[in-house]
């Protein structure tokens, strides 16, 4: 049989080179090409590195921003997990998950795990990560705060009427009242050195007025009370509580930040006019707005970042009237229109970040700036004892006595009392304001935070003791399911099998 060569080295063409001279080209080209240069850079990065005048001895090492985005996750994955495993054993204990993330970041302070384990403590926590942990909590207060507005029941306040009106303010007026007795007593060695006697006085006052609506909301929802008569006026009671707080901490911060009470009229009235034309104004034509927008396909994304921008800019805008940017923020949700779609999936969207990652970064910051160990001195804990009378008879005292008033029975009176003595996260916010403006030391800030956390924790238990779920709803007397608010709505269905 004839040899035929179009059969010899299969897979190459015919009068090709073979498969070795192929493979020895490779070789060449791979060492000419890439090994050569190579080679070439190393030799110049020695020569470079070891030239005389550009080497010097002791020079300091420029910070890294890789390495301060490593330690800001490190610390953001420790905080997280923190507040997520506290969290859940608060739910397990019956407690709303914000005081296991309260509690978190306490833990993770200087008073338990700094003290336990310093020198772990400074490798997550380092210096360089606080102000970075620091401005990410304050703009997760920002967008909290817009939350907070954006759940305000303002349908609910309009339902309810006078009687709320009324209450509401009650159950903020005497616990103030009470508040500026023990400001007094508490000047001479709680004042800190260059602060006006005035904003001092009104910051202590207002700190154990304050109630907390989202959190009230949750421990509502919880104890099935979010449907009955009694827990539509207790959140509406909370809600203009809240409303009005607010408005005075704005008078309080305008107080510090101006010398003179000209400067502070000045501030609250320009704050005021800028609350009328957002109210009067911008509500009426950003509802306009997103209705043209939301009109249009594939308009989602402009109309959140133009959210996010009016968010931002009224916070921006009341930072510089003199008063603080969470207020600003706050007025941004109140004014939002609540039919939006495209605003209920930027609230949803909002508040998974805020809720996940800012606000426990808030709570370790919190944490980080608390030293347990200033309370559990023998006059400490007699001012935590003062304080702590303070704000839980004026809370509930304040509201028996306005909702006896209003007709409400013995029972129910005492459980709007003890629904207005819940604090949480709101309390937080305002303390740390007070404590960024200097308007209260360290040792005063301590005090105030185990008071919010004590408070806090003491509502489900005393809500359960007085049985208010077996009050019956009055029909119509209860929320609707637009009124409730979004952080109960997910409580609730947290719950569903």
């Amino acid at each position: 049989m004839a040899h035929d060569p179009s059969m010899s080295g299969a897979g190459e063409p015919e009068g090709g080179p073979p498969r070795s001279r192929g493979t020895a080209r490779a070789v060449a080209g791979y060492g000419l090409l890439v090994l050569l240069p190579v080679a070439l850079a190393l030799l110049m990065l020695r020569h470079g590195v070891g030239h005389p005048a550009l080497e010097t001895a002791g020079a300091p090492k420029p910070a890294e921003p890789a390495d301060l985005a490593g330690h800001v996750l490190v610390a953001g994955a420790v905080v997280v997990a923190a507040a997520g495993l506290l969290g859940l054993a608060a739910r397990a204990a019956g407690q709303s998950p914000v005081v296991g993330e309260i509690l978190a970041g306490l833990l993770l302070g200087p008073s338990v795990f700094g003290a336990l384990a310093p020198g772990v403590s400074k490798e997550v926590f380092p210096a360089t990560v606080t102000p970075v942990m620091n401005t990410l909590a304050q703009v997760g207060v920002v967008f909290f705060m817009f939350l907070v507005g954006l759940e305000m029941p303002l349908t609910m306040l309009r339902r309810l009427g006078g009687k709320v009106l009324s209450a509401g303010h009650a159950a903020l007026a005497v616990p103030f009242l009470l508040g500026m007795f023990v400001a007094l007593r508490l000047r001479g060695d709680y004042q800190p050195d260059g602060v006006r006697t005035a904003p001092f006085l009104l910051f202590v006052a207002l700190s154990v007025s304050v109630t907390a609506f989202p959190v009230l909301a949750r421990i509502l929802s919880d104890r099935e009370l979010i449907g009955t008569r009694l827990g539509a006026m207790g959140l509406a009671m909370a809600g203009v509580g809240d409303v009005t707080a607010w408005c005075a901490l704005g008078v309080v911060v305008a107080e510090v930040r101006n010398d003179s009470p000209l400067g502070v009229l000045v501030a609250v009235a320009e704050v005021v006019t800028f609350t009328a034309v957002l109210w009067f104004v911008v509500r009426p034509a950003l509802a306009h707005v997103l209705r043209v927008l939301e009109s249009r396909r594939g308009g989602v994304l402009p109309i959140g970042m133009l959210i996010t921008f009016f968010v931002l800019i009224c916070a921006v805008t009341t930072n510089v009237l003199g008063v603080h940017a969470i207020f600003g923020a706050f007025l941004a949700g109140v004014v939002m229109p609540r039919s939006s779609r495209t605003v209920r999936d930027f609230a949803h969207r909002t508040e998974g970040l805020a809720l996940w990652l800012l606000l426990p970064f808030f709570f370790a910051a919190v944490g980080l700036q608390t030293r347990l160990q200033s309370v559990f001195s023998l006059s400490a804990l007699g001012v935590l004892a003062l304080v702590l009378l303070v704000a839980v008879a004026g809370k509930i005292g304040g509201t028996f006595a306005a909702a006896r008033l209003a007709g409400e029975g013995n029972r129910e009176a005492l459980g709007l009392g003890v629904m207005m003595n819940c604090r949480g996260l709101t309390e937080l916010v305002v303390l740390n304001v007070g404590l960024s403006l200097g308007v209260i030391d360290s040792r005063l800030f301590a005090v105030l935070v185990v008071m919010t956390l004590v408070t806090t924790v003491a509502t489900d238990p005393l809500l359960r003791l007085l049985r208010l779920d077996r009050l019956s709803a009055t029909p119509g007397g209860g929320l609707s399911p637009a009124e409730v608010p979004a952080q109960a709505q997910e409580t609730a269905a947290a719950r569903q099998p």
